[in-house]
């Protein structure tokens, strides 16, 4: 992630919370800590504030941040009211709502890694890095006064492999 995606990505955030940044602390890295989805749970699990960076097969990268922290426990989607939580391009450098369903901002269970939004809009659903468990909503996002954003290339594909996955903890001034 360059400089300026990092910075548009932190003013993103701090504009959703109304919170000034202090820093981003790596939890955790997919090609170091292992893509098992149990993995990312023993690293990122009950810590609020994340944001998820996603680089595909395609070596398109992409991700979302939500304030509500991670859980292995349950099997259940979980609201955001506030509508802090939102999924972006890196490569296109928009930012998009997450699918409007009963407020739905990530999804919670033991056998998969983040997952944003409702069915989801991205989910990892097993290990990405050595087979097609990533997963992507076929729409293409409404951003803004109607203009569309697309996080990969063919949107046909429901499931793809990724190169890497990062997880940050957001870190804000009291």
């Amino acid at each position: 992630m360059g400089d300026d995606e990092k910075s548009a990505l932190l003013k993103e955030i701090e504009k959703k919370t109304n919170k000034k940044i202090k820093q981003l602390n790596k939890l955790y890295q997919a090609t170091i800590d292992g893509g098992k989805p149990i993995n990312f749970h023993n690293k990122c699990d009950n810590i609020p504030n994340t944001l998820v960076v996603i680089k595909s097969e395609e070596y398109k990268r992409f991700g979302g941040f939500t304030p509500i922290p991670w859980k292995a426990d349950g099997n259940n989607y979980i609201d955001d009211k506030e509508k802090k939580s939102f999924i972006f391009s890196l490569d296109t450098e928009e930012i998009g709502p997450l699918v409007e369903y009963n407020n739905t901002a990530v999804y919670h269970y033991k056998d998969y890694g983040p997952c944003f939004g409702y069915k989801p809009d991205i989910g990892i659903v097993g290990n990405p890095l050595i087979e097609k468990k990533l997963r992507i909503s076929h729409r293409k996002y409404e951003y803004k006064e109607n203009k569309n954003i697309q996080l990969i290339d063919n949107q046909e594909t429901g499931y793809i492999k990724a190169l890497d996955y990062e997880v940050f903890q957001v870190i804000f001034l009291n």
